[in-house]
């Protein structure tokens, strides 16, 4: 992909919209300036969860950004720090440290100030810069008065969603919640292995004989645990008319082993969402043949203005993208946007229990009979009730001024 200058050109090339259309809402003024930023770090214990039974579980702190503009402009981003541990209150000091630093640039262009970033904090995280970014872009569509996906290019207003279930400690729980969100309007679920061969055979034996002549279909996220002839045998195992979607099969860097699944196996085979983060790794994946689909998380690869990277590549060799959006609402809203402009995205995923995602979120993401819709509102679309967050489990806010 050749280098692009700034936003406008960026957008011309994901959405053929000329970019003067974009120029006016990108331009820099005093009057556009940036005068307050509010950082929320919350954690609810209720959304920690195991994602396979040879991890640890998973603790989801939100990082929560919020950025007020001089003519009365407000931006809002998520991203989420998922730690073994306890979470690294550093990351509040370089999102702090990066908005300065923006500020001292005179810059409202997401690409201008990612490229800024980068330059002037070579250290810079990824969910740092997500941060900032997602929050320029919200403001973006707001000032074009119109959602985010119609400001990149809606290509829908709805598109199907599946249930993303976390790794149960049972068989039998699998199926009572599996019926549950079949309850729901799901017709797609994703379920994840536990990581022992062993087991993860006998549950593709029940799902094969449970849904065997049924319309449900599945995904299965081997969420990378497993090496490429494990893979293989339990892909040879999975009835190709149940399960459509193997996610992360092996780890994600061995490209010639997951050519070698995708042409065996009658199933789509995708790379996990936490690691394709580079246009390299992107270019080999498509130079190899290596994928049926891609996959990526907006909020944790750079924000919008990486997605749009990715996305043009992708695009442009026909290889469809799915995105991961997995964490707290405002960081599955993004990435709906994003599913919704791109004409290669087929499947919005829904973390369960949806509820637990959506802590002081005053509109939610409208689902049903199995479709997620787009919001009404301008921007991501969601007014967030600021004073909630202080009553998380864990909460740490940082607010500043500037004239």
């Amino acid at each position: 992909m050749k280098k692009v200058g700034d936003t406008p050109e960026l957008l011309e090339n994901f959405s053929g919209r000329d970019q003067e259309f974009f120029q006016p809402i990108f331009n820099y003024d005093v009057g556009r300036r940036i005068t307050r930023f509010e950082i929320y770090a919350i954690r609810n214990h209720a959304t920690d969860a195991k994602f396979s039974l040879t991890w640890e579980t998973w603790k989801q702190t939100n990082i929560i950004l919020r950025l007020k503009t001089k003519d009365g402009y407000e931006g809002v981003s998520c991203v989420t720090s998922f730690d073994v541990y306890e979470f690294n209150e550093n990351h509040l000091k370089d999102l702090e440290k990066a908005i300065a630093v923006m500020i001292s640039i005179q810059s409202i262009d997401p690409l201008v100030v990612s490229q800024s970033l980068e330059s002037m904090m070579p250290d810079i995280g990824d969910l740092t810069k997500s941060s900032i970014d997602i929050a320029l872009w919200d403001i973006a569509a707001k000032r074009a008065d119109c959602t985010l996906a119609d400001f990149l290019g809606a290509q829908r207003n709805k598109i199907d969603a599946y249930a993303s279930l976390p790794c149960y400690q049972s068989i039998d729980l699998y199926l009572e919640n599996i019926n549950y969100y079949l309850t729901q309007g799901y017709k797609t679920l994703k379920l994840h292995v536990w990581g022992s061969i062993i087991k993860d055979k006998r549950l593709i034996k029940i799902i094969n004989e449970k849904f065997k002549g049924t319309s449900v279909r599945f995904m299965l996220d081997f969420e990378g645990v497993y090496n490429f002839h494990d893979a293989l045998k339990l892909g040879q195992l999975m009835n190709k008319e149940l399960f459509i979607c193997i996610e992360a099969p092996i780890e994600d860097d061995l490209f010639d082993d997951y050519r070698k699944l995708k042409n065996t196996l009658p199933i789509t085979i995708i790379p996990d969402g936490f690691d394709l983060y580079s246009i390299d790794h992107l270019e080999t994946g498509i130079l190899k043949q290596s994928w049926d689909a891609g996959r990526f998380d907006a909020s944790i690869i750079g924000g919008v203005t990486e997605a749009l990277k990715l996305l043009i590549v992708a695009n442009k060799a026909n290889l469809p993208i799915e995105l991961q959006c997995w964490g707290h609402g405002l960081v599955q809203l993004v990435n709906l946007h994003i599913i919704l402009a791109n004409k290669n995205s087929k499947f919005f995923e829904v973390p369960t229990p949806i509820d637990v995602y959506e802590f002081a979120m005053k509109d939610v993401i409208l689902i049903s009979k199995g479709l997620v819709h787009a919001p009404k509102q301008s921007g991501l679309g969601v007014n967030i009730d600021w004073d909630m967050l202080l009553t998380a489990d864990y909460c740490k806010q940082i607010t500043k001024g500037f004239s």
